[in-house]
C-alpha cells in the first residue's frame, strides 16, 4: 500500500508540474494579444532551456546518485547540488540580462528577459528541491511543495486579473513569486542552505554523471530546434504548427508520464545497482532484482504502449477529423501514437542505465536517436510532406529504442563492478527498502 501511495504521489506531482509549465504558455495566449504573447513566449523558452540544463546537471544526478545514500553523505550531495543550481542560476541570469540589453529588436524579441532573469535563482532552487525529494523517495513532499508554488502563482495571477492589468512582466513576476514561496518552504522544511554547499565539490564528485547528462540535454535541445527549423525550411510554417500541435496533443502527455516514472524508478534501481557490487550472495540478489525489475517494467510498459496505440490512434483521427482546421493533422495520429509507444517501451531501459551510472551510453544513444530522427525527417518530408516527416521521426525513435536495449544488455556485463569513491570520505550506504 505504501508503494502504491508513493507511485500515486509521484504521478500527481508530475501532473502538477506539467500543468504549471503548460499554464505559463496558456496564460500568455489567453491574457495577451497574439503578438505580445509571441514575444513573451520567446523569453519563456529561454528560461525553460536554463531550467532544463540545470535539471540535467543537478536534478537528474541527485536522482541517480544521492538516492544511493542516507545520512550526512546524501545531505552533503543535496547541499552541494543546491549551491550549484544557485550558482548556475546567477550566471544564467547575467547571460540573459546581456541578451536583454544587447540583442537587436526584430523577429526575435527578448525584451521580457528583464522580468524572468531575476527569478532564475528561486526557480532553479525550487526545481532542484523537488529532485532532492524524489531522490529521497518522498514524492508526497515534492507534490506538496509544488502545490504551494503553483497555488501561490495562481493567487498572484488572480490578483493581477482583478487589478485589470495583465501584462507579460506581471505574469513572469507571478511565476517567480510562486517559485520563491516554494523554494522558501523547501529550505525551511529541510534545513538545507545553498550557501553551505560547494559547487566545485559537486563538479568534482559528480562529473562522471553531470557532464554527460548535461551533454545529452544539449543534444536534446539541438534536436528540438533542428526539427523546428528543418520543418519550416523543408515545408512551411503551417506544417510546423501542425506537427507541433500533434506533438503537444499526443506526445507531451506521454513524455510527462515518462518523466514521472523515471523519478520513481531511478532511485530504487540505483540502490540495487550499488548493492550489486556487494560481496557474495547479497550482490547476486541485488543484481537479480535489478534485472527482474527492468524485465517486469518492460513487459508492463509494452502492454501499456499497445493499449495506448489502439485507443489513441482512432480517437485522435475521429476528433481531429471533425474540424476542418485540423484535418491535415489527423493523418499524423498513427505515427505520433507509435512514437509515443516507443518512448513508453524505452522507459525501463533508460532508468536502468541511469541507475547503473552509464551516462556515456545514454549520451551515445541520444546521439543516434537525434541523428536518425533528423535523417528520417529530411527523407520523409522530401518524399511525403508533413506525414512523411512524422514517420521519419517515428523511425528515429525506433532506432533509438533498439540502441537503448542493446546498450542495456551490454551494461549488464559490468553490473556488480564497484565504482570508485569520488567523495574522498567513507561511504554511508543505505539499506534496500523492503
Amino acid at each position: 500500500m505504501r508503494g502504491v501511495r508513493r507511485v500515486g504521489a509521484g504521478l500527481a506531482d508530475q501532473f502538477v508540474v506539467a500543468c504549471a509549465n503548460a499554464g505559463n504558455t496558456l496564460l500568455a495566449l489567453l491574457l495577451l494579444d497574439r503578438h505580445r504573447s509571441g514575444v513573451m513566449l520567446q523569453s519563456l523558452a529561454l528560461a525553460y532551456v536554463v531550467m532544463y540544463l540545470n535539471r540535467a546537471f543537478v536534478g537528474d544526478v541527485l536522482l541517480a546518485l544521492a538516492s544511493r545514500y542516507d545520512g550526512e553523505r546524501r545531505d552533503r550531495l543535496v547541499r552541494n547540488g543546491l549551491a550549484t543550481a544557485t550558482a548556475f542560476a546567477a550566471v544564467s541570469a547575467v547571460v540573459l540580462l546581456g541578451f536583454w540589453a544587447f540583442w537587436p529588436r526584430g523577429d526575435v524579441n527578448l525584451t521580457d528577459l528583464i522580468w524572468v532573469a531575476p527569478f532564475l535563482p528561486v526557480l532553479l532552487l525550487q526545481d532542484t528541491g523537488r529532485s532532492s525529494y524524489l531522490a529521497d523517495r518522498q514524492p508526497a513532499k515534492a507534490l506538496a511543495n509544488d502545490l504551494v508554488a503553483v497555488g501561490t502563482q495562481a493567487v498572484a495571477v488572480t490578483v493581477l486579473l482583478l487589478a485589470g492589468v495583465p501584462t507579460a512582466g506581471g505574469l513572469f513576476v507571478c511565476w517567480g513569486l510562486g517559485a520563491a514561496v516554494g523554494a522558501a518552504g523547501y529550505l525551511l522544511r529541510t534545513g538545507h542552505r545553498p550557501w553551505q554547499g560547494r559547487p566545485l565539490r559537486w563538479v568534482a564528485e559528480t562529473r562522471h554523471l553531470s557532464g554527460w547528462f548535461s551533454a545529452t540535454a544539449v543534444i536534446g535541445q539541438f534536436q528540438v530546434l533542428a526539427v523546428t527549423f528543418l520543418v519550416s525550411h523543408q515545408l512551411n510554417p503551417v506544417a510546423l504548427s501542425g506537427l507541433r500541435g500533434a506533438q503537444t496533443a499526443l506526445l507531451q502527455p506521454v513524455q510527462n508520464f515518462v518523466t514521472a516514472v523515471q523519478g520513481l524508478v531511478v532511485p530504487r534501481a540505483s540502490r540495487l545497482a550499488r548493492d550489486a557490487a556487494r560481496p557474495a550472495d547479497e550482490g547476486v540478489r541485488a543484481a537479480t532484482e535489478l534485472r527482474r525489475l527492468t524485465r517486469k517494467l518492460a513487459l508492463a510498459f509494452t502492454a501499456l504502449a499497445v493499449v495506448m496505440v489502439l485507443v489513441v490512434w482512432p480517437l485522435a483521427v475521429f476528433v481531429l477529423g471533425r474540424f476542418d482546421k485540423f484535418a491535415d493533422i489527423a493523418k499524423l495520429a498513427l505515427p505520433m501514437a507509435l512514437q509515443a509507444a516507443v518512448y513508453l517501451v524505452q522507459v525501463p531501459f533508460t532508468a536502468a542505465l541511469r541507475a547503473m551510472h552509464r551516462a556515456r551510453m545514454l549520451f551515445l544513444q541520444y546521439v543516434v536517436f537525434t541523428t536518425t530522427s533528423i535523417i528520417g525527417l529530411l527523407v520523409g518530408a522530401g518524399t511525403r510532406g508533413l506525414e512523411g516527416a512524422a514517420w521519419g521521426l517515428t523511425a528515429g525513435a525506433a532506432a533509438g529504442l533498439m540502441v537503448m536495449v542493446g546498450l542495456y544488455r551490454y551494461s549488464l556485463r559490468y553490473l556488480g563492478e564497484p565504482e570508485p569513491d569520488r567523495s574522498g570520505e567513507p561511504e554511508e550506504p543505505a539499506a534496500i527498502p523492503a
